[in-house]
C-alpha cells in the first residue's frame, strides 16, 4: 500500500508514537499502520477486529473507544480548519474541545462535525442504518447532498437525544438512547436491550468472531434482554438464547449452527 522504506516507516513510526497512544481495554489487539493517500499526507489507520475491543488516544487528546471490527483513519497532523478523522464500524468519542478547530468525523454517508462533547457512533458497512447517540455537549448530523437534495441536511443533536439515519430511505430520524448498552460495551460488558434477532446475531458475530447460521423465520419477532459481565463464558450466553428462543445449538468449524428444539417442532 505505501512503497515507503523499511527505514523511513520506522521514522514515521518513531514520529507518530510520539503522540499516539494505545492503551488496550481487556486482551484487546490493534491493528496499526501507516499510509500515504494519493496527494502524499500521511494517516495513520487503528482496526479492532472481530471478537477484540480497543482505545486510542489522538494527538489533540481526543480519546476514542473502539468497539469490535471497527477501523478508523486520522492524519499523523490536523489541518489548521479542522481535525477530520474517518470511521467504519463503532466508536465512543471524548473530543477535546477546540473552537477553532472543529472535529469532523467522516462516516460512509454522514458526517458529525463537534467542537468539544461525547458521543457514540454506530457504523457498519452491513448495517442498513446509522446510528449517533450523544452524552454530552452538542453535535451536528451533516448528511451530503444526494439525489433531488439541492443542499446537504444538518441536525443538532442535544445530549440524551439519539438519531438514526437510514441508508435506504437517506433520511434521519428520532432513535431510542441506549446508554446502558453504549457503557456497557465501553467496559467489556454485552448488553442486549429488547434486541431484535438480527442485531442479537451482528453483536455475537462480532464480539466472539463467530459465523452464526440460522433461519431468519425461526426467530420471528423475538426479542432478548440480558445483560453479560466481563468475563462469563460464551457459553453462558448461548445456554441464555438457548433458553428465551427455545432452539438448540451446536459450534461446528467456526460457526454457530442454530435449530428449532426438537420437543418443539
Amino acid at each position: 500500500r505505501t512503497g515507503l522504506s523499511v527505514a523511513r516507516i520506522l521514522k514515521i513510526y518513531q514520529k507518530v508514537a510520539a503522540f499516539l497512544l494505545i492503551p488496550l481495554i481487556a486482551a484487546g489487539i490493534l491493528s496499526w499502520f501507516i499510509f500515504q493517500n494519493q496527494s502524499g499526507k500521511l494517516f495513520s489507520e487503528t482496526f479492532a477486529p472481530r471478537g477484540q475491543k480497543s482505545q486510542i488516544t489522538l494527538i489533540d487528546g481526543t480519546r476514542v473507544w473502539l468497539n469490535s471490527d471497527t477501523k478508523i483513519k486520522y492524519p499523523a497532523t490536523f489541518s489548521n480548519k479542522q481535525r477530520d478523522v474517518y470511521l467504519e464500524g463503532e466508536a465512543f468519542f471524548e473530543v477535546t474541545k477546540n473552537a477553532h478547530q472543529p472535529f469532523v468525523m467522516h462516516t460512509s454517508k454522514l458526517d458529525v462535525k463537534v467542537l468539544g462533547t461525547k458521543f457514540n457512533i454506530k457504523a457498519y458497512a452491513d448495517d442498513e442504518q446509522i446510528e449517533t447517540s450523544l452524552f454530552e455537549g452538542r453535535v451536528n448530523l451533516i448528511v451530503p447532498e444526494t439525489g433531488k437534495k439541492k443542499i446537504p441536511e444538518e441536525k443538532e443533536l442535544t445530549p440524551g437525544q439519539t438519531l438514526v439515519f437510514n441508508k435506504g430511505e437517506n433520511k434521519l430520524q428520532e432513535g431510542k438512547f441506549l446508554k446502558e448498552e453504549i457503557d456497557g460495551w465501553k467496559n467489556n460488558r454485552l448488553i442486549f436491550k429488547d434486541d431484535t434477532s438480527c442485531n442479537l446475531v451482528k453483536k455475537v458475530e462480532r464480539w466472539y468472531d463467530v459465523k452464526v447460521v440460522y433461519d431468519e423465520k425461526l426467530f420471528n419477532d423475538r426479542r432478548l434482554t440480558v445483560e453479560l459481565f466481563e468475563g462469563e463464558r460464551f457459553e453462558r450466553l448461548m445456554q441464555i438464547i438457548s433458553l428465551t428462543l427455545s432452539v438448540d445449538y451446536k459450534y461446528e468449524r467456526g460457526e454457530i449452527i442454530l435449530t428449532p428444539k426438537t420437543n418443539n417442532m
